[in-house]
This record gives C-alpha cells, structure tokens and sequence, in this order.
C-alpha cells in the first residue's frame, strides 16, 4: 500500500486566522500561567478594571457570549477569588460584578495585550501593523455582513 503525501493547503484565510488565532492564545495563556489567569479571566478582568461594578449583562456584552457562559466564566473566576457579585441596590433584579482584592492587585496586567502585540508583530513596520489591524477589522465586518445578510 502506497502512502500519499500530504497536498498542500488551500489558500484559506480562515485556516490562517484559525491557526494565527490558535498559536495566539497559546502564547497568551502560556504567559499568564504566570499569573494563575485563564485568557478567559484576563479578558473579563480588563473591563472590570476599567470598569468595576459591571452587570453580568455587561460583561457578556464585552466578552461577546451569552449571559449563561459570562456566568459560568464569573462562577469560576468567584470561586478563584478574583470577583464578588451582588444585587445592585436600585434593582434586585440586576447582579453587578466587583473586583476583589485580589484581582486589583493584578491590575498591572491591563496592557498584557501589548507585550503580545509587539510579540506578534515583531519583523513588521508601523505601517504594515497598521495596516493589518485594518484589514483584520474589515476582514471581521465582511463576515458579520455576510451573516446579517442572511448568506450563510
């Protein structure tokens, strides 16, 4: 039996951004073991900082997913100590999300993005890194107007 060599592949942006994304969050989380973070904590963590006292709703929003997967992130960043909820005084109805101590005391880690950034884009130009971003930008509008346009 004769084995086939391996074709190469296709031209896809998506496997490339898939991959790109993929070797990202690998590099992220590898550099926030450090810290005792998941990049899931990290990314709630960053809008707490910037604004403690979010509802869950809120940071759903941000972390764009559904309110029960903000939850369950929440339930296990509550039982890692880094945030506390409680019912907003105004509304019982509404839950807002606070840092803990424990959290502010990590609050350095607000620009991790950019030791990643300059990791990523290391061998590019100002330009070409901006340059980038945009097209990343449109490349992610295109796939959202597609989707609206009902042509998926």
């Amino acid at each position: 039996m004769e084995i086939k060599e391996v074709p190469e592949y296709l031209p896809s942006i998506g496997r490339l951004l898939g991959f790109a994304n993929a070797a990202t969050d690998l590099l992220s989380q590898k550099l926030l073991d450090a810290h005792g973070l998941s990049l899931t904590q990290w990314i709630i963590l960053t809008a707490l900082w910037r604004t403690d006292g979010m509802t869950v709703g809120a940071v759903a929003e941000y972390y764009r997913v559904n309110v029960p997967a903000a939850s369950r992130a929440l339930d296990r960043m509550e039982e890692a100590g880094l945030v506390e909820r409680r019912p907003d005084p105004s509304s019982r109805r509404v839950v807002r999300v606070f840092l803990t101590e424990k959290a502010r005391s990590l609050s350095h880690l607000l620009t991790f993005y950019r030791d990643i950034n300059e990791r990523l884009l290391r061998g590019f130009s100002a330009g070409e890194a901006d340059q980038l971003v945009d097209m990343l930008q449109r490349l992610q509008a295109n796939a959202k107007g597609s989707l609206d346009e009902g042509q998926a």
